[in-house]
């Protein structure tokens, strides 16, 4: 991607979905982009203002608001992102919690014959490229990397890892066939039927997967608040298990 191309990415993900001034801005991890718009809607009908969602990696996300972002809220797909924001003095005391947590899915192109059923076989010869989110920087491929190093696995399969910027990327990539496996969220696998999933990472093989939400500070600290609220809300709740994500209480 040329750099004009990066910058007007970043120009359209920071823009408001709209021109209201009583809209809130909350940035999102791109793993909750389709959860959270349903969520918007239910939220201004219950009375509240209506939300602007940007839509990015977590470490993008973070990145814009420690720079200065006009962001009234944030959900993290991993507490690294949020520390780094709070670390920088945007968070409100008090504000921030774990909100929901995730499942670790391996996927592979649909229709393709079933080389792989499980995560030693990203090490064999069937797989010369397997998709991860930035194992570096971005929160699903961080989850990914620990559970593969968890295995033992990590050394192996390093060298034939594709990076992208995003979860949504990473399955893309799958979908695409531009890789023979990825490792996702299981709500984006749910999303897409161009791929399959081979190998659901049961709960005590994986690290613990959490996204933190957290209010910013502004003027606009009392109605992120009631969000927030909202999103730990009956309501939301039901939305969010509905998509596949695990709640916290």
């Amino acid at each position: 991607m040329s750099r004009a191309a990066v910058g007007l990415a970043a120009v359209l993900s920071i823009a408001p979905l709209h021109a209201d001034a009583r809209e809130l801005t909350v940035s999102v991890a791109s793993s909750l982009g389709d959860v959270m718009t349903q969520i918007g809607r239910a939220f201004a009908n219950a009375g509240g203002p209506v939300v602007a969602f940007n839509v990015a990696g977590s470490n993008t996300l973070a990145r814009q608001i420690v720079n200065g972002a006009p962001v009234d809220a944030f959900v993290s797909a991993d507490g690294a992102q949020m520390d780094i924001v709070d670390q920088a003095g945007r968070i409100v005391p008090g504000s921030r919690r774990d909100l929901l947590s995730n499942t670790l899915v391996l996927v592979v192109p649909a229709g393709q014959a079933p080389v792989i059923d499980g995560p030693t076989d990203l090490g064999g010869g069937a797989v010369r490229r397997v998709a991860l989110g930035n194992p570096e920087r971005v929160p699903a491929g961080v989850y990914a990397r620990r559970w593969l190093e968890r295995l033992g696995l990590w050394p192996t399969v390093a060298p034939r890892v594709v990076p992208t910027i995003t979860v949504r990327a990473a399955l893309a990539t799958v979908r695409a066939g531009r890789a023979d496996a990825g490792v996702v969220y299981a709500t984006d696998a749910a999303t897409e039927p161009g791929v399959t999933v081979v190998y659901r990472v049961p709960a005590d093989e994986a690290p613990p997967i959490r996204y933190p939400v957290a209010v910013m500070r502004g003027d606009r600290e009392k109605d992120a608040a009631a969000f927030v609220a909202f999103l730990a809300g009956p309501e939301a709740r039901a939305i969010f298990e509905a998509a596949g994500f695990l709640t916290l209480d």
